[in-house]
């Protein structure tokens, strides 16, 4: 007969160490600075977007005439 081994595990709570609050602190970063620079691409693209709007406005308009 074999048997069973059965292995203990550790329930210990597990505390957080340095580097684990380093890498959320600087994950938390990153996503605050994408968050801030986004504010400023997302004004240009809807400045493109509205200059493209004007051409095809003007241009459908000359159509017209």
């Amino acid at each position: 007969m074999n048997p069973i081994i059965i292995s203990k595990t550790n329930c210990q709570t597990v505390k957080p160490n340095s580097a684990r609050l380093l890498t959320l602190a600087a994950g938390a970063l990153l996503l605050l600075a994408g968050a801030t620079t986004s504010c400023s691409t997302t004004k240009g693209f809807g400045q493109d977007v509205e200059k493209t709007g004007d051409k095809i406005q003007n241009a459908a308009a000359a159509a017209q005439r």
